[in-house]
């Protein structure tokens, strides 16, 4: 309503003069590459007294009719070129234009960094794109594949739920903030829940490394990641319809649909899939479906409001015990042992609304706002670890609803004054949520030791799950209030970035278990400055250094900490991250790198410490690491592309001490590789593209809450994949560790026990535009 109102405001100011409605305009043109080729499907947007959209059609050729006299700002984009950007001034006769496009090797711009779109080149931190062509010519279909191209990350999923994506020692899907078209993707903790989005459905990713909290607030302690789910808009209606099938007994079918109007557009993205996963009797169903309207309010204001909905009901897969970093009693990863009924159930609504308004020529305002109900039900159950200890397999439950509202304003102002630039931005957020949820108590359940993990030792007749006992109900709220400020001044070849957020927070558990309410309120103050200065630049070459100390912030999520069969509420310190980095950033017409040396430090980090088979505790524990990360990409005439990244990562525990005995300080952070490692080729030969690469994931640490840990292997994957194009039809034909190398992807709750990584996987795709 507050953006709708804003809208209407903005739209109602007077617009640029022109004369009669009667006298219509036109700009025609063709857009060609460098080599003289033409472009087709270019993107071609006129800005002025009226807003006009187009596209090249096969010959390369574009033409907007309909166009008010006056000076207008015409932008022609495409997927691996530069966008061209020109004036052109409309009368009574045709305007004609001629574009050429310049190859770039790296995304042009970035939202992600700073809210804003920023030339990508001059961002002061280490960033990664990766467009909509690269997920669609490889049928991506797990964060693993869609993410390949970014240096030093790790996937894993546990027991086909709970997917998580690791950078820079930071394995808490809580340190590394989540974004779904613009808005924060979280729950009350600051977690992601990563199962509820579908790859395939993926138009884009934008991956920042490092603390951003000084613009994103709380989770943002790691990184942003965001990911685009909205289809791009087309000049006329359009669409596409796309099914695959693939190895587990996996398929999907999905589509999308845009209808544009004069003054905006109506799009739709939907799928469904099945699959009967790679353990036995684990399956998974999810739908996924985003609705989406852009109207925009003259040349001053749009609106965008956007539905999410998504659905995940999957089956849950058991563990494997490990000793000395390998599978115990011949156990495959395709074994089962988890209980009969372990499950994850998943019920995603969200729905947002974003405003742009131009105040002023030189300021704009933008408004998002999203409510958002997620509902799960998940369960434990999957638990073995190596004998002699004789264990339950965990069962719990856990029905959980959150309702959640956010608000941010933000203020866009952009100033030139000679040589000196001004970007600033100012904004507030406001976020509000609450959790309920219900977990039973379940005691005497039978217990299991290998290798016979089917036949229990210990309360033979008992349910596997135990005998079910009071249902514990808690309530969780949660509110937050920030403000924050960013300044970047930019004099010739250098730039300054300074910025600063204060966020207050207020959280408060209850349990029906305990009269005791755990009460908390604080507040953080979040920095960030940051730095790039042109070192070196002739013809279409650049090279850039940059550096930046950057602070953030997450508050705890209650803990429950269990000791003596006594369970308790506890609050603990908020979660504080320290980051140093400086790089360097080398962009050619062809070629683009970058690497980053960096030093993190995360204080009061939340960590569990298992006293016992069923005991626990949860304590702070602080953690450093030092490392270099880099990558390297480059397109190359006909199509060709090649990509390479290494990581390397020192990290280690500074102080981590559960008990006044226990002391587990300078052990290296569990599963926390040294070397991270890929490269992929494409060759392109007119519509058929072949790419192929590797990934490699250095030897690491299973626990790090032990004295002397398990230490897991290294491994690596082979992927290749084929695409041909024919008129509007695409066939891609895709293989994922084709050695079927067997490997432990993520350990489990601190044991000796892991989960295995997917085993070969082929995937056939039929796509057809229309």
């Amino acid at each position: 309503m507050i953006a709708l109102l804003m809208a209407l405001s903005l739209a109602a100011l007077p617009t640029q003069p022109g004369v009669g409605a009667g006298q219509a305009g036109t700009i025609a043109g063709v857009v060609m590459d460098t080599d003289g080729a033409v472009v087709p499907d270019a993107k071609v947007e006129a800005a002025g007294p009226v807003r006009q959209l187009g596209q090249s059609d096969a010959a390369g050729q574009f033409r907007l009719t309909g166009l008010r006299p006056g000076l207008y700002r015409v932008s022609v984009s495409r997927d691996g070129f530069t966008t061209h950007r020109s004036d052109v001034t409309v009368g009574s006769a045709e305007a004609a234009l001629s574009v050429t496009l310049q190859i770039a090797p790296v995304a042009e711009t970035i939202v992600t960094v700073s809210k804003v779109a920023e030339a990508s080149l001059r961002a002061p931190f280490l960033v990664t794109s990766v467009p909509a062509s690269e997920l669609r010519d490889t049928a991506a279909a797990t964060f693993d594949e869609a993410l390949r191209s970014v240096a030093g990350l790790q996937h894993g999923t546990q027991g086909n739920a709970f997917t998580r994506v690791a950078t820079r020692g930071l394995r808490d899907t809580a340190d590394v903030l989540v974004l779904l078209d613009g808005v924060p993707f979280r729950q009350l903790n600051g977690a992601a829940d990563l199962t509820m989005i579908p790859v395939s459905m993926l138009q884009g990713v934008e991956f920042v490394k490092g603390t951003a909290s000084s613009v994103y607030g709380r989770s943002a302690v790691g990184g942003v990641m965001q990911f685009f789910t909205v289809p791009d808009a087309t000049v006329r209606l359009g669409g596409d319809v796309a099914l695959s099938a693939a190895s587990f007994g996996t398929y999907e079918g999905q589509g999308s649909l845009s209808v544009p109007y004069r003054q905006g557009r109506l799009a739709a993205a939907a799928s469904a899939s099945t699959s009967d996963g790679f353990q036995q009797g684990v399956g998974r169903d999810t739908r996924f479906a985003t609705v989406v309207s852009d109207h925009h309010f003259g040349a001053r204001a749009s609106l965008r409001l956007n539905y999410l909905a998504s659905t995940v009901q999957a089956v849950r897969g058991s563990i494997v015990p490990l000793a000395n970093g390998e599978p115990l009693f011949g156990i495959s990863r395709e074994d089962n042992f988890g209980i009969p009924g372990a499950r994850f159930d998943g019920t995603l609504h969200s729905f947002s609304g974003k405003f742009n308004g131009q105040v002023r020529p030189a300021i704009v305002l933008t408004n998002v706002f999203n409510v958002n109900r997620y509902s799960r039900f998940s369960t434990g159950g999957i638990t073995i670890v190596p004998p002699p200890t004789a264990a339950t397999k965990g069962w719990s439950e856990s029905d959980a609803t959150q309702d959640t509202w956010l608000n941010d304003t933000l203020v866009e102002w952009r100033a030139n004054r000679g040589i000196l630039e001004s970007g600033l931005i100012a904004g507030t957020t406001l976020e509000w949520g609450d959790q309920n949820q219900s977990s039973p108590v379940f005691t005497a359940a039978p217990t299991y030791r290998g290798p016979d993990y089917r036949t229990p030792v210990s309360n033979l007749t008992n349910d596997p799950r135990g005998i079910r006992g009071v249902e514990t109900t808690s309530l969780f709220d949660q509110s937050i209030a920030s403000a924050y400020v960013q300044e970047r001044l930019q004099v010739g070849r250098a730039s300054l970035t300074g910025g600063l957020r204060w966020d207050r927070f207020h959280q408060t558990l209850t349990r029906s278990d305990t009269a005791v309410v755990s009460d908390v309120t604080g507040s953080k103050v979040s920095p960030r400055v940051a730095a790039d200065v042109t070192v070196w630049g002739t013809g279409n070459w650049q090279a850039v250094a940059f550096g930046n100390y950057t602070r953030g912030f997450r508050p705890q999520f209650p803990s429950l900490s269990t000791l003596n069969g006594v369970t308790v509420p506890q609050l603990l310190r908020p979660e504080v991250t320290r980051n140093v980095e400086g790089g360097l950033r080398v962009a050619g017409s062809r070629l683009s790198g970058q690497a980053s040396v960096f030093h993190m430090r995360k204080i009061d980090g939340q960590r569990s410490f298992r006293s016992g088979p069923e005991d626990f505790i949860f304590v702070n524990a602080t953690t450093e690491v030092k490392g270099i990360e880099g990558e390297v990409r480059s397109r190359l005439r006909g199509g060709h592309a090649v990509y390479a990244n290494y990581a390397y990562q020192a990290a280690r525990n500074v102080e981590f001490r559960p008990t006044l005995t226990t002391n587990f300080d300078g052990q290296r952070l569990r599963m926390t590789p040294r070397h991270i490692a890929g490269a992929g080729l494409t060759l392109a030969h007119g519509p058929v593209a072949a790419s192929g690469g590797v990934a490699y994931v250095g030897s690491r640490p299973l626990r790090d809450n032990t004295l002397t840990p398990q230490v897991l292997p290294s491994y690596t994957l082979l992927h290749a994949s084929l695409s041909v194009k024919l008129r509007g039809a695409q066939l891609v034909l895709s293989g994922t560790n084709l050695t079927d190398a067997y490997y432990i992807a993520d350990d489990f709750s601190s044991q000796d026990a892991g989960n295995p990584g997917m085993p070969r996987r082929v995937l056939l795709q039929i796509r057809q535009r229309f």
